[in-house]
C-alpha cells in the first residue's frame, strides 16, 4: 500500500474533526469517530496534547517565558511561515526561540497579544510523512490571534503544528499564516532583517 503525504492525513483529520464540530479532542468513549479517522497514516492522539499545546500557546501571548520554557525541549525548532521547507525562517534551540519571542514581545510598537478560538486535533503521525516532517504526536491548531502594533489591532487566523518528543515536550513548531497584517502594522520585516544580519 503506497502511504500519503502527512499533509494529506492531517487534512484528513482537520475536515473529520471540523465536519462533525468538535474544538477539542475526541473522548476516547467517541468509537465512531475514532473509527472513522484511523488509518494506516495516523490515529488521535490523547487529549491532553492538545491540552499542553494549547498552554503552550498563552504562556507565549502572556510573555509568561518560564511557563513556556519548561513545554519546550531543549532542542525545539520553531519555524516561520515565510518560504518553503528549504528557505523559511527557522529558529533552532530552547534559548534561540525564547529570545527571539521576548524580543518580539518586547517591541514597544507590541503592546498587546492574545490567543483564543482554539480548534485542536492531536494526532500520532504512523506513516512515514514527508517534506522534513517526522513520525510522533502532533497537535494540529486553528486559533486566532489578536495584537495591537502601533496602536492598530492586527487580528490573524493561524494554523500551528505542534510536535512532541517521548518526554511530551515540544521540539518542533512548524507555523502557517499570513505574516502582511504584522509587517505592515510594524512598518518592518523583522526576519528579512535577521536575514540581512547573518
Amino acid at each position: 500500500m503506497k502511504l500519503l503525504p502527512v499533509s494529506f492525513a492531517t487534512t484528513t483529520v482537520a475536515v473529520l474533526l471540523l465536519a462533525s464540530g468538535c474544538n477539542n479532542a475526541p473522548q476516547a468513549t467517541d468509537t465512531a469517530t475514532a473509527a472513522a479517522v484511523t488509518s494506516d497514516l495516523f490515529k488521535i492522539a490523547p487529549a491532553e496534547y492538545a491540552t499542553l499545546a494549547e498552554q503552550s500557546l498563552n504562556h507565549l501571548a502572556g510573555k509568561d517565558f518560564d511557563a513556556w520554557s519548561a513545554l519546550l525541549a531543549d532542542d525545539v525548532q520553531y519555524d516561520f511561515p515565510d518560504g518553503d521547507q528549504s528557505t523559511r525562517t527557522k529558529l533552532k534551540g530552547k534559548q534561540a526561540v525564547i529570545d527571539w519571542w521576548k524580543n518580539f514581545r518586547n517591541l514597544p510598537a507590541v503592546t498587546s497579544m492574545t490567543v483564543g478560538e482554539f480548534n485542536h486535533m492531536p494526532i500520532e503521525v504512523t506513516g512515514e510523512p514527508k517534506g522534513g516532517a517526522t513520525k510522533g504526536l502532533y497537535v494540529i491548531s486553528y486559533f486566532t490571534t489578536t495584537l495591537v502594533i502601533n496602536g492598530q489591532t492586527v487580528g490573524l487566523r493561524m494554523n500551528f503544528s505542534t510536535h512532541f518528543n517521548a518526554d511530551k515536550k515540544i521540539d518542533r513548531y512548524a507555523t502557517y499564516y499570513d505574516r502582511t497584517p504584522v509587517v505592515k502594522a510594524l512598518g518592518r520585516n523583522l526576519l528579512d532583517e535577521g536575514k540581512a544580519g547573518k
